[in-house]
C-alpha cells in the first residue's frame, strides 16, 4: 500500500511541476476580452475563459472525518480508500442570532453524518447519523446519493427548525420508517412517510426525502427533538431534489416568510429520448424544477395545502406562486425547464435568486432565477438548441449545424401562449470543465477587490472563477449576452511545506496530493477516484489521449470534486469530497484589473 500511495505522490509530483512552468504565462485573447460581456452564440473551439493575472490566497481550515459510503441501512465499517475519503457536500452557519452561531458550523457528510464543527478547535462532533436513523438511506449510487442539502429555519434561533434532504432505495430490506435505535433523543411518536410523488413517465429507482427536525435544545451538539417528513419524490438514477434556501430578505409578516425553495433535478429524464424528454417542461411534475413551498401550515392558514397535508403552496396574498390558476399544474412550481440545478443561493444586496445547473455534454450555466421563468431544458442547452435524438448534441455541432429558430419560443402545455425561454447569465463549454458546482456573490471583508463577483467553481477540474455581478444582471434575459468569465489563480499556504509561503498551483493537483497524503487509493492511471470527462483518458481506442486543461498540461484523472460555502461572516470556503477538505480564501494576492475592481453601482433587483 505504501508503495502505490507513493506512486500516486510521484505521478501527482510531476504534474505540478509540470503545471507550474506552464501555467501562469496569460495568452489574452483581444477578440474575447475587449468587451465587458461575451457572446456564446456556438460551441467555442478553444478556451473562452481569461485569466487576468488575479490571484488569491488559499489555506487549509480543517479535514473531516475519513468515511466511506453507506451501502444501505448501516454504516460502513471499514474506510475504502478507493473512494472518496470525506464527502463534504456543505458548510453552513446558524442564523446570526443563534446563541453559538458564532462558533460553529453545520458540516454534511454525503456519505451518513451531519457534523458540528468548532471553529476554535477544528474538532467534529457527529450530530445525525442518516444511516443510523433511515434504514433505507443509501449513498453509494452515484455522485449525488446520501444527504444532499442542509438548510435552517429563518425562526431556528426560537424553534430549532431545520430542513434535510436525504436519499432512499425502496427496495432494500428494512423499515421504511426512521428508527431512534442509536439516538434515542429523537422523539418519532408522530413520525410518518409521505407517499412518493413520481414522475409521469419514465423509471424512478430512488427517492428523495424532505425532513423538517425540530432541535428542542440549540445550545449544544447532541440532537434532542423532533423530525417530520414533508415531501418524499421519486427519480431514476441521477439528479435528485437537491437544495434548500429561504429568503434572506423576508420578515415576519412578508409574503415570502418562512417559504422555502427547493431545486430539484430531472432525474436524467431530459437527456432520455422517448416520454420522459419533455418532463422538464410539463408543469404537472416536480422534476427539473424550482419548488417554492411553506413547511408550516399553520403560517398562513388561508393557502392551498399540500395534497399530503404536509405544507401549503403560497397561493394567496401579494406573492402567490405562478401557476396555481393553471388547470393540471403543481401548484409548487417556482421555475422551470431545468437539468440538474442542484445548488441555489441568494443575493442579499441585489435580492437575486441564482441556481446552479449542471448541463448535459455541452454546457454549464449560472441561472438569475424569476418568478415563472422557463429554463428551456430539454429543449435547451446553455443558449443553443438541444436535439435530444441526435445524441444530444446542440445545434452548432449538428452536421450540418442547426440555425437557431426566428421566432424562440416554446410551447408548454397548460400555458396558452408560446413561452420565450430565459437564458444563463454566465455560462461555460465543457472545453473548460464538465459540471458546474456553486457559487455567491463575494460582499467579505477579507478579500475587498473582489467584492461584487459572483466566484464559483467547476466541480471536476476544481477550476475556480469569477464574474463581474452586474455583467450578469445585465445579461439576464438576453440570450446574445453572458458575463465574462474570469479564472482566478490559486496561491496555496500548504501546511506539510513551509517554505511554500502560498505557492501558486493548480486546485486539482492540491486535492490529488491531500488525497494521497491521506491514504487514498485511486484507480490504475487516476491521480482521484470516479470518472470526469473533462480530467479522464478518454476510452476510445482511436482518441486514448489524455484530458488537458487550457495550458495543456494533463489533469491525471479522477474527479476533485469541490464546490463553495459561505460563512455566516461573509467569506469564502472550499470544501472538496475526494480528499475531505474544507479550506478557506483568505486573501487577494494580486487583485483583479483596476477596470474590473469593487462593487459596481449597477447593481440591482432582478427576481
Amino acid at each position: 500500500m505504501r508503495k502505490r500511495r507513493a506512486a500516486t505522490m510521484t505521478r501527482v509530483q510531476k504534474i505540478s511541476r509540470r503545471y507550474a512552468r506552464f501555467r501562469f504565462g496569460f495568452v489574452l485573447l483581444a477578440v474575447i476580452f475587449t468587451s465587458a460581456a461575451v457572446i456564446f452564440a456556438q460551441y467555442p473551439s478553444r478556451s473562452q475563459i481569461s485569466k487576468d493575472g488575479t490571484a488569491v490566497l488559499l489555506e487549509d481550515y480543517a479535514s473531516l472525518p475519513l468515511s466511506s459510503p453507506t451501502h444501505g441501512g448501516s454504516t460502513a465499517g471499514t474506510i475504502d480508500y478507493k473512494a472518496q475519503l470525506g464527502r463534504v457536500t456543505s458548510l453552513r452557519s446558524e442564523p446570526a442570532n443563534a446563541p453559538l452561531a458564532g462558533s460553529r458550523f453545520f458540516v454534511d457528510d454525503q456519505s451518513s453524518t451531519v457534523y458540528i464543527l468548532e471553529k476554535a478547535t477544528k474538532k467534529f462532533t457527529p450530530y445525525l447519523n442518516f444511516a443510523e436513523i433511515f434504514p433505507k438511506f443509501v449513498s453509494n449510487i452515484g455522485n449525488t446519493a446520501g444527504i444532499v442539502s442542509f438548510a435552517f429555519d429563518p425562526a431556528y434561533a426560537k424553534s430549532g427548525k431545520f430542513y434535510t434532504v436525504h436519499t432512499e432505495k425502496p427496495d432494500l430490506d428494512g423499515s421504511a420508517s426512521a428508527t431512534n435505535a442509536h439516538l434515542s433523543a429523537l422523539d418519532l411518536k408522530g413520525y410518518s412517510t409521505t407517499p412518493v410523488v413520481n414522475p409521469p413517465a419514465g423509471p424512478a429507482h430512488l427517492e428523495s426525502v424532505l425532513v423538517e427536525w425540530t432541535d428542542t435544545n440549540i445550545r449544544n451538539s447532541t440532537f434532542e427533538g423532533t423530525a417530520r417528513e414533508i415531501l418524499r419524490t421519486g427519480y431514476d438514477r441521477n439528479h435528485p431534489m437537491a437544495d434548500l434556501v429561504f429568503n434572506p430578505l423576508a420578515r415576519p409578516g412578508d409574503a415570502d416568510y418562512g417559504n422555502l425553495y427547493i431545486s430539484i433535478g430531472d432525474g436524467a429524464a431530459g437527456e432520455t429520448p422517448g416520454p420522459s424528454h419533455t418532463l422538464p417542461q410539463r408543469l404537472d411534475t416536480l422534476v427539473g424544477k424550482i419548488l417554492r413551498i411553506t413547511p408550516d401550515i399553520n403560517l398562513r392558514p388561508k393557502d392551498m395545502l399540500s395534497p399530503n397535508g404536509r405544507y401549503r403552496i403560497p397561493s394567496t396574498g401579494s406573492d402567490p406562486n405562478p401557476f396555481i390558476s393553471v388547470a393540471g399544474a403543481r401548484g409548487e412550481i417556482y421555475a422551470y425547464g431545468l437539468r440538474n440545478p442542484h445548488r441555489l443561493q441568494w443575493d442579499v444586496q441585489s435580492k437575486t435568486l441564482m441556481a446552479d445547473d449542471i448541463g448535459v455534454h455541452y454546457w454549464e450555466e449560472v441561472d438569475i432565477v424569476s418568478k415563472g421563468g422557463n429554463y428551456g431544458y430539454a429543449e435547451r442547452e446553455g443558449n443553443e438548441q438541444f436535439f435530444v435524438n441526435d445524441a444530444g448534441k446542440t445545434g452548432s455541432l449538428m452536421n450540418p449545424p442547426v440555425p437557431f429558430p426566428e421566432k424562440d419560443l416554446l410551447k408548454v402545455e397548460g400555458i396558452n401562449d408560446p413561452v420565450a425561454p430565459l437564458y444563463p447569465v454566465a455560462v461555460y463549454s465543457h472545453r473548460e470543465g464538465d459540471s458546474i458546482g456553486n457559487g455567491f456573490v463575494y460582499r467579505g471583508k477579507l478579500m475587498p477587490q473582489l467584492r461584487g463577483k459572483y466566484i464559483f467553481n467547476d466541480m471536476t477540474t476544481a477550476r475556480i472563477f469569477y464574474a463581474d455581478f452586474a455583467e450578469m444582471l445585465a445579461a439576464h434575459g438576453k440570450r446574445d449576452q453572458q458575463a465574462q468569465m474570469h479564472e482566478l489563480q490559486i496561491m496555496y499556504k500548504d501546511p506539510n511545506d513551509p517554505t511554500s509561503h502560498g505557492a501558486k498551483r493548480r486546485m486539482f493537483d492540491i486535492v490529488a496530493e491531500t488525497y494521497a497524503r491521506r491514504g487514498g487509493m485511486p484507480p490504475p492511471d487516476h491521480v482521484l477516484p470516479g470518472n470526469g470527462a473533462a480530467t479522464t483518458r478518454s476510452q476510445d481506442p482511436a482518441h486514448p489521449e489524455a484530458k488537458l486543461d487550457p495550458e495543456g498540461v494533463a489533469y491525471g484523472g479522477g474527479r476533485a470534486d469541490i464546490r463553495m460555502a459561505l460563512g455566516g461572516d461573509g467569506e469564502l470556503y472550499v470544501l472538496s469530497k475526494s480528499d475531505g477538505m474544507i479550506r478557506k480564501l483568505t486573501g487577494v494576492v494580486t487583485p483583479p484589473p483596476t477596470s474590473r475592481r469593487g462593487t459596481s453601482s449597477k447593481e440591482t433587483a432582478s427576481r
